[in-house]
This record gives structure tokens, sequence and C-alpha cells, in this order.
């Protein structure tokens, strides 16, 4: 009896979803009236148009056969799903001329389209298989809508697309303009490149226009769409141009997206900008917003920044610490062999050294200094976060030598870590690292070409700096590097590294930058050797021979 009236159940289930199928149908067909047959027979072509096995002849001599069928229709289906779908395939596939036409069709509901659910992918077919004047035609009808479009949920990211893509400089200029106010709708200015040129010939207009900007741009963050290179430009622009009271309003609303903003260059900036003038709330809520992303910013092309400005600003070191910093730990050997991230274990140790940095990042971070928040001195900022990472960075370095020795960008890294190292880790550290270059075996592969570790020329450069700097440790009282390298060199090591001009050099420093009783040592070695450097033609053997008689 149960399972009788499973079937029945099963049976009634097919008769109710046939029904429901049949009606859709009938819809549809009152719907379309006239075009209902036409659309049917489009469907049975597209369906031998969207093959894979559909050869190129087959595919425009077929969507030539479906736009025939269609013509004059278009503007009518445009809006379905189904046919939409069949619409994007024709335009795809046939003639640039067949194209146009229907274009031309469909430009009276061309913004409609942008904004509907399915239309707007026969909109953005159109503008990537479309030639240079028909996506200049479809972004000049969307002038006069362009704030209405990027507050729109379906046709913001299209808007966006085309002016990340297609757009020229001009219509890009074009576009920021309607965000400048409604005079700019129907008329654009040449002479207007930037928000500040809309009132530069008339300073009674900027309150209104910097209003326009303002209400434009926060109806468009209400609707939480800030990936967009096109606002973020126009929220850059009025950032820089605005009362404190307005900025202080758009941090408010900017503070919880520093993710999302960190993503691009202009994004980045913004971000930046919102930790400089932000006061600590924004600060805090900034931090926690970076909760679990900051591996990924810190390792991104321009999310990296913001992590620089932060360490810049921030006051609460404890709280720098536990979101941004333990993080940061956490990750840190994937972070530092990142091109990115290098800089911000760097920025940790080194803050704006010029060794490390160039101008154009300390230019861009020295705009955040003296701003109204941050009331601890720089070097008091720095030193306490330095007192959090310092340990773990040399502890890494100890365990992870190989990583932190593998490109000679990285090896700089490790050596501004070493520089501000102390005690037990350094000593730790100074081991390993001696451990590996004196290790035979070891090679560093950079670009599939095979290095013996001594004659590379980054970590060569690397090792020099590291050794002329033993000075400085030993006036701290702190064991050098050079004392514990040359300890643990042999007579076989030196046979090897004599092979090479960098390792002849580097025996060379060792000798000029150690203390003597330490040097001492590192000749009594070398004399045992001495027919064998003479053997040798380079330039950094005759320079070690030099030395070697000198010190005799």
């Amino acid at each position: 009896m149960k399972n009788g009236t499973l079937a029945i159940q099963k049976e009634d289930w097919q008769k109710f979803k046939k029904k429901k199928k049949d009606l859709r149908e009938k819809r549809k067909e009152r719907k379309l009236m006239d075009i209902y047959e036409i659309s049917v027979r489009a469907k049975k072509l597209s369906e031998k148009l969207r093959r894979s096995d559909c050869t190129k002849e087959e595919r425009k001599k077929l969507s030539k056969e479906i736009h025939e069928l269609l013509k004059s229709h278009y503007s009518k289906i445009i809006f379905t799903h189904d046919m939409s779908r069949i619409v994007q395939w024709i335009l795809k596939y046939c003639p640039h001329d067949a194209r146009n036409v229907i274009f031309d069709e469909l430009k009276p509901s061309l913004i409609a389209m942008t904004q509907s659910k399915y239309a707007k992918n026969c909109v953005k077919t159109l503008l990537k298989y479309g030639n240079a004047e028909l996506k200049k035609s479809i972004i000049s009808e969307w002038y006069g809508n362009i704030v209405n479009l990027m507050s729109h949920s379906v046709s913001a990211p299209l808007v966006e697309l085309a002016y990340s893509t297609w757009a020229s400089n001009e219509d890009k200029i074009n576009f920021k303009q309607e965000f400048y106010g409604d005079m700019y709708k129907k008329a654009k200015d040449s002479e207007v490149k930037v928000l500040a040129d809309a009132y530069k010939n008339a300073e009674g207009m900027k309150t209104a226009i910097l209003s326009a900007v303002k209400a434009n741009v926060i109806r468009i963050l209400n609707k939480k769409f800030i990936n967009s290179i096109l606002l973020q430009t126009v929220i850059w622009e009025f950032l820089t141009n605005c009362s404190n009271v307005d900025k202080n309003e758009i941090i408010v609303m900017l503070r919880s997206l520093i993710v999302e903003l960190s993503k691009t260059k202009v994004g980045s900036k913004i971000a930046m900008f919102c930790i400089w003038h932000g006061n600590n709330k924004d600060r805090k809520i900034i931090m926690k917003a970076l909760k679990e992303n900051v591996k990924s910013i810190a390792m991104s092309a321009h999310g990296y920044m913001v992590l620089l400005a932060l360490i810049d600003s921030v006051d609460d070191t404890v709280l720098m610490k536990k979101i941004i910093l333990s993080e940061i730990l956490q990750d840190l050997t994937e972070i530092v062999l990142n091109e990115y991230g290098k800089h911000v274990i760097l920025y940790l140790v080194a803050r704006r050294d010029p060794h490390y940095f160039p101008p154009s990042i300390v230019e861009c971070l020295s705009q955040g200094d003296n701003n109204e928040t941050s009331k601890k001195p720089a070097d008091v900022r720095r030193k306490e976060l330095c007192e959090v990472v310092t340990n773990t960075f040399l502890e890494s370095i100890a365990t992870q030598t190989e990583s932190w020795l593998s490109k000679g960008s990285i090896s700089m890294v490790a050596l501004a870590v070493l520089k501000i190292g102390s005690g037990e880790k350094l000593n730790r550290a100074f081991q390993a690292i001696a451990t590996l270059l004196t290790n035979t075996e070891s090679k560093i592969v950079e670009e599939d070409i095979e290095y013996n570790l001594i004659e590379h020329s980054g970590l060569h450069m690397m090792l020099k700096k590291l050794i002329q700097n033993d000075k400085n440790f030993e006036e701290k009282g702190e064991t050098t590097f050079g004392a514990i390298l040359i300890d643990r060199i042999t007579k076989d090591i030196l046979k090897q590294w004599i092979q090479f001009n960098r390792g002849c050099f580097l025996l060379v420093l060792l000798i000029e930058n150690e203390p003597k009783t330490i040097v001492n040592n590192l000749l009594s070695k070398l004399k045992e050797i001495v027919q064998s450097i003479k053997k040798e033609k380079t330039l950094g053997a005759s320079i070690l021979l030099k030395k070697l008689k000198e010190k005799q």
C-alpha cells in the first residue's frame, strides 16, 4: 500500500511539473505574442550555434539566419533570460555590420538594458566584441546617467568594467564630471580634469560642487559598492579638497571597508588617508577590519603600504601587537619571501632607512607625519614595535636560514633584522648562517641558475655589510658574525672559497674588519694554502695574497 502511494505521488509530481511548464510557455506566448514562434525557431538554431563542434563558417551562417529572424524584435526579447542568451551568441559571432544593426535597434533601451539582470550581459558582449566606434557609442549613451548607473547593483559592475577596460582618458574624465553636479550631466567641460578644476575660476561654486560630490559618493557607499576605481578616484579627489567635517564623515563610512580599498592603488591611498586623518576610534575599527586579512594585504601590490601607514601612525602598540603583528609573526616566512611583504618586515626594523626604502615610498609615507591623532614620537613607537618582533625574526632566521638567504633581496631583510639584534637570539642566528655558508653542498637557485652561496652577488653584498657592521656589534659587547664564521672555516672550506672571486673578497673583508685575535686565527689557516691561492688568477685572489703579505 505504501509503495502504491509513493507511485501515485511521483506521478502527480510529474503532472504538476508539466503543468507548470505549460503555464510558463503560455505566459511567454502571451507576452511575446507575435514573435513566440520566431523565438522557438531561434532557440533551435542557437542550439547548433553554441556547440563546440560548430565550424566558423557554420556559426557565421547560423548567426546571420537567427539575426534575420529576430531583426526588429530585439527590443522585445532582450530582457528575457533565454532570449538574451541567444542574442549574446549572435553578437559574439555575427559580422560587424550586423552587430551595428542590432545596436541601433537596442540603442533606445540601452540604459534599461544596463540595469537589467539579463540584458546587461548583451551590453557587455557588445563592448567586448564591438569595434572601437561601437564601444564609444555605448559609453556615450551612458552620459548623463553615470551616477544613477553606479548606484544600481546590477549596472554598477558593468560601468566599472567599461571604465577600467574600454573607456578612453576623455571618457574617464567625463564619467568623473557627472559626480561633480547635475550641470555636467548634459554638458562636459574639457577644462575640468579633476575636482579642483570645477571651481578653480568660480570659488563661490566650491561649496555647492563639494556638496554634490559628497551626496553622490554617500549614495553609492550606502550600497556598499566600493570595489570601483571610478568611485575610489572621486572619493580621493573629494577627501583632498573637502572640509574636516566632511572628511571625518566619509572616513567613518570607509573605515570598515579598508580591506577592499587596499586592493587598488587609489584605494590604498584612500586607506592611508583614513589612517592618517582618522581618530583613535577610526584606527581601531580599521585594524579590526584587517583582522585575518593581514597576510594577504601585506603580500599585495598596494596593500602593504597601508600596513606601513599603520606602523607609522598608531600609538596603541599593544593593539597593533594583538591584531596586526600577531598575524605577521604567524606567517612570517611566507610574508618575507614575498616581493611586497618583505617591505612590511623591513619597515618594522628599519623604518624609512634610505638603504632599504626608495625616496618615493618615504615621500608617500611622510604625508602622514604630524597628523593630529598621533602623539607618540616616531622613534618611541618604532622601538616599542621592534621589541615585539625582533626576537621572533631572529628565531626565524636561525630556523629558516635557507629561506632568509634564498635571494639577494630577502637576505638584505635578514641583514636589517640582524643589525638590531642582540643576545642569545642573535648568536643563534649568526651560528645558523655560518653553518649554512660553510656547508660545501649549499646552493642558491635563482632564475633556474644554480650558484654556490659564496659566489652569489646578492648574498655576497649582504655578507659584506654584515661583516662591516661587526665593529658596531663589538662596541655593544655582542659576539661578532666574523668571529663565529672564522671559527667554523676549515682548510677544505678555504680551498673551495678561494676558487671564487667573491670568496676571496669575503676573506679580505674578514681580515679588514675583525679584531686582531680573530684575524690571526684566520691568517694561520690561510698560510697553509698560500700556494693554492697563488694558482688562482682572479682579482680577489691577488688582493688576498697582498693582505697576507702585509700581515706577516
